[in-house]
């Protein structure tokens, strides 16, 4: 891994991130090293690999509605309760060359101190408005979670009834589809065509012996995995891999709601860290046993990142993954 400091060469780094003399100069790494300096940006980001070019980024354009604004990267984390939670959702390097919007979005919400809902969402890249879709989607699944959700317990006697809020959800986006095509009445297949978002929701609660209980459903290829004893587990979603061993691009998100919602449940032991993302974390990442989850794991089993740092190496770059990318990291909190 290397990591770009502002004298314009690159320096080398250990995965403790303390830095080392580099090494004998590889032709393809000078050529990402090597920026003007009235034209260098103000921090290096992180890079895994070979890094994708340096430019600044694109203001969003007209085709894609500049209002209501939509920020480049949100970044947030707090503790609460039993939880730690870091999140961070940014636009990907290819929407900030063509300037497209950030097409991710997430939601968090605790409910007093004892529960946290989540919600994720990724806008399909062919639907021109699917950031409003994602937002449509993550603010709807919130509230349903608020409303819905709050009598049951951490226990599984009682079922959520997942469908039925990805079948809301559903209709929100439809909904939503008047105002933002100017269309006289609701139409799914035009809500599809534009705003069209998976959608990924989790129910986390806190048991006796500190750990979490974790509830979750998805729609869609976003991901959730449970980083363990070194090891990025799946637990929901992912692309879909076919027989002959290639993962599929196609994505079915909302407003087409599966006859059966894949839903899941994990305890998040005391040293785990629960991970909820979009694919554009989800494909660097793959099984976590290369450079970008050796990055990772640095990150988060040691101890919880800042917000800044957090957000600095999810913004890491490598090249052909230029996707949005969402995440949101979930720590037991001892009490």
């Amino acid at each position: 891994m290397r990591i770009f400091p502002k004298s314009g060469r690159p320096q080398t780094a250990d995965l403790d991130g303390a830095p080392q003399q580099p090494g004998p100069a590889d032709p393809g790494d000078l050529k990402v090293a090597v920026v003007e300096q009235d034209s260098r940006p103000s921090a290096w980001p992180v890079v895994v690999g070979r890094a994708t070019p340096l430019f600044e980024p694109v203001a969003v354009t007209e085709e894609f509605r500049r209002i209501p604004y939509r920020p480049d990267t949100v970044l947030d984390g707090w503790s609460v309760g039993p939880f730690t939670i870091r999140a961070g959702s940014m636009r990907g390097h290819l929407h900030r060359h063509n300037g497209a919007p950030r097409q991710d979005d997430l939601a968090i919400t605790h409910v007093l101190d004892r529960r946290l809902n989540v919600a994720v969402a990724d806008g399909v890249s062919g639907a021109r408005q699917s950031h409003i879709g994602a937002s449509t989607a993550v603010r709807y699944a919130s509230q349903w979670l608020a409303d819905h959700v709050a009598d049951i317990g951490a226990d599984t006697s009682t079922a959520i009834d997942w469908h039925t809020l990805f079948r809301y959800a559903a209709w929100a986006l439809i909904e939503q589809s008047v105002a933002v095509l100017g269309v006289p009445e609701a139409d799914a297949a035009q809500a599809e065509q534009h705003l069209a978002t998976t959608l990924v929701a989790a129910v986390c609660d806190p048991l006796p012996d500190g750990t979490l209980s974790a509830r979750l459903a998805g729609v869609g290829d976003s991901v959730a995995w449970l980083l363990t004893g070194g090891r990025f587990v799946p637990v929901l979603g992912g692309k879909q891999i076919s027989e002959s061993g290639l993962s599929s691009s196609a994505v079915s998100g909302l407003p087409r709601v599966p006859a059966e919602v894949e839903s899941a449940r994990v305890i998040v032991g005391v040293d785990d860290v629960l991970l909820i993302g979009t694919d554009g974390l989800g494909d660097p990442l793959g099984a976590g046993t290369g450079e970008v989850g050796a990055l990772f794991r640095t990150m988060l089993e040691r101890r919880v990142p800042s917000l800044i740092e957090f957000g600095h190496v999810l913004d890491f770059s490598r090249e052909t993954f230029d996707d949005d990318r969402t995440l949101v990291a979930i720590w037991p909190r001892p009490r």
